[in-house]
């Protein structure tokens, strides 16, 4: 969705790989422990304000792990909520997606 909007992305040294990353939702300040395997992450710079704000990111190193976006009913996450190394830190976005499918 990042590249879709035209946000740029940049290739992380070592790149998130495995369990154990803690991911802060902004919203609610809450941290999750999240399971991932990427090795790029969006470059906040290039997120245009009026497409989508940033909604977590990863504790360890400040990237973005996901996006808000405006006047859409869109968020994103880059990270394998389905994956429950919290082991359910994650499923609060399931919930929150069957909601807005319920709307």
């Amino acid at each position: 969705m990042g590249l879709a909007t035209k946000a740029k992305t940049y290739k992380l040294k070592y790149g998130h790989r495995g369990p154990n990353h803690p991911v802060k939702d902004l919203k609610t300040g809450r941290v999750c422990i999240t399971s991932q395997n990427h090795g790029y992450a969006i470059d906040e710079k290039t997120i245009k304000p009026e497409i989508a704000k940033v909604s977590h990111i990863n504790i360890n190193d400040n990237t973005v792990e996901g996006l808000q976006y405006i006047g859409k009913d869109i968020v994103t996450v880059q990270y394998h909520p389905e994956a429950c190394p919290g082991p359910e830190d994650s499923s609060y976005l399931f919930d929150e997606f069957l909601e807005r499918v319920r709307k």
